[in-house]
């Protein structure tokens, strides 16, 4: 059996702007729609064994596209991270009323999630159960349309890095990242 190849491409900017995005549904801006095709340069649709998005439409809109409908499978584990009462909110926002619960968050996202937030290890499980039912398939090469927190948490589970390294590993709009499963 090959080694599953996963590349995982973040969806470009939105119309939400700078905010904690993970529920709110936020179209893609014209320039977020241009970041994603450079994100996939010189790269098509028959490269990948598999394509899968996440449902919201930030992500979806831009593989219907890109893939064709019918080119690509939707995996609702995919969608980005719950930020609760935070989500479709700025961090300026958030620091000027909650500053204390905010820092706490950035610190140990872990155990201080916002309120009414996904819990971070729901959200590590669903992810983890996403790469083992892949690694199952006869897929080679998968590519991932999906989002910046689940390209961090899954370069997290992937190489058994700590939660805390999550939030120092860049990943800017339209990126394509390439990981492997170190697990194994």
């Amino acid at each position: 059996m090959k080694e599953l190849q996963m590349e995982l491409l973040r969806h470009g900017e939105t119309e939400a702007g700078k905010c904690f995005l993970g529920r709110t549904d936020a179209a893609l801006t014209a320039e977020g729609w241009q970041q994603m095709r450079e994100g996939l340069q010189g790269l098509s649709p028959a490269d990948f064994d598999l394509i899968i998005s996440s449902p919201l439409q930030r992500c979806q809109a831009f593989a219907h596209h890109w893939a064709g409908p019918e080119g690509f499978v939707i995996d609702t584990r995919l969608r980005e991270y719950d930020f609760g009462d935070w989500d479709g909110r700025t961090a300026a926002c958030i620091h000027a009323e909650a500053p204390e619960q905010l820092g706490d968050f950035w610190q140990d996202p872990w155990h201080c999630p916002p309120p009414g937030a996904e819990p971070l290890p729901a959200f590590f499980a669903r992810l983890t159960d996403v790469v083992d039912e892949l690694q199952t398939r006869p897929a080679e090469r998968v590519l991932l349309i999906c989002h910046g927190g689940v390209i961090r948490a899954l370069r997290c589970i992937l190489n058994g890095l700590p939660v805390s390294d999550m939030l120092a590993f860049p990943v800017a709009h339209g990126s394509l990242h390439r990981l492997r499963d170190a697990r194994r």
